[in-house]
């Protein structure tokens, strides 16, 4: 009876032990490194709240991060020997990958911070059925699942990961962005350039297209048309009817050629030129512009001014709030990072 009490001691020792002595050698780089050698994930790059990141991680995420931004490796490592557009080539893509590096580590730590993280069906299904959407049928969708190494079954835990990860960021973030009336006050009152409105013109007009590439003898014969317009107009006929009939601006026509408030930035210059020498009410003789020919109405006019604190308020307060999340985002980063080990660099 003692003896097997002793053998049973012994085995559960060997087990604990053996158990202890896993997660002491999973926790050693050196071993987290032969591991993933072993199973071709390639050297170990960090580890973040004890998750590792391999060679094989980094691959795969900078290709998605070139794919998502347009760039073509092939392209950018062409050979260029002893040039500075190679030096550059070199020097860019360390930079990307450090960048996908430090975001990898970031990631895969709020996920492990996030885990605790309740998300309800409904939110999963939700975002299930937003993605879904963007694919003509079912062929599409399971075909774009998987060239990005997901399956209809396992991507609903991809979102709930990604739901946890970004409901636990808003929390640490949130109570970094508030903002109060007093900061938006002092942000007008130091930044009051920042809001002055320009002067805004409102005017109809009766369009003829004739851009450069217009033969001559239409151009001609456009010009003669407006000529006529503006006669008839001379005569009492109204800007709006005739813009209505005639105009070429198929934007405007159905409004009787109104284009609304606009300021200088908002017009072609040789447009505005004839603008600004006009009274409200005025009718334009036929204007040529680099478009075509215009006869022009200048219906409305405000002159610039400084736009008070009540009107521009809300836009204060969503600014600050972004820069305050941004800033907060990027402490958060930061922090995270140091607590990461980076055991190869790149």
């Amino acid at each position: 009876m003692k003896r097997r009490l002793l053998i049973s001691v012994s085995l559960a020792g060997a087990c604990v032990a053996g158990v202890v002595c896993g997660e002491l050698l999973l926790r050693l780089p050196v071993f987290r490194n032969a591991t993933g050698i072993l199973f071709k994930r390639g050297h170990l790059l960090a580890l973040a709240q004890g998750q590792g990141i391999y060679e094989a991680d980094l691959r795969r995420a900078l290709a998605e991060w070139q794919y998502a931004n347009g760039i073509d490796e092939k392209n950018r490592q062409e050979e260029d020997a002893g040039s500075v557009k190679k030096v550059r080539t070199i020097t860019t893509l360390q930079e990307d990958e450090q960048q996908v590096l430090t975001r990898l580590i970031s990631n895969l730590a709020i996920q492990y911070l996030a885990a605790n993280e309740k998300i309800s069906k409904v939110e999963v299904d939700s975002e299930l059925k937003l993605l879904r959407e963007q694919f003509r049928d079912e062929k599409t969708w399971r075909a774009a699942l998987r060239s990005n190494g997901f399956s209809v079954r396992s991507l609903p835990w991809n979102i709930v990961d990604d739901l946890g990860a970004r409901d636990w960021i808003e929390r640490q973030v949130i109570s970094q962005s508030d903002t109060t009336e007093d900061e938006c006050r002092n942000f007008y009152d130091t930044h009051l350039q920042n809001f002055m409105q320009r002067a805004r013109f409102r005017a109809s007009h009766l369009f003829l297209a004739a851009p450069p590439e217009t033969p001559p003898e239409v151009v001609e014969s456009k010009e003669k048309v407006i000529k006529n317009l503006a006669d008839r107009m001379r005569h009492g006929e109204k800007l709006g009817e005739l813009a209505a009939v005639a105009s070429e601006d198929e934007a405007t026509k159905t409004r009787g050629g109104d284009l609304g408030f606009f300021s200088e930035s908002r017009m072609p210059p040789d447009f505005l030129s004839a603008i600004v020498k006009m009274r409200v009410g005025e009718i334009s003789q036929p204007i040529r512009t680099r478009l075509g020919f215009h006869i022009v109405q200048l219906t409305d006019f405000k002159p610039s001014r400084q736009m008070n604190f009540e009107e521009v308020r809300s836009e204060i307060r969503l600014a600050i709030e972004n820069e305050k999340r941004r800033a907060a985002l990027q402490a958060l980063t930061a922090d995270l990072l140091r607590q990461a080990k980076i055991v190869r660099p790149l």
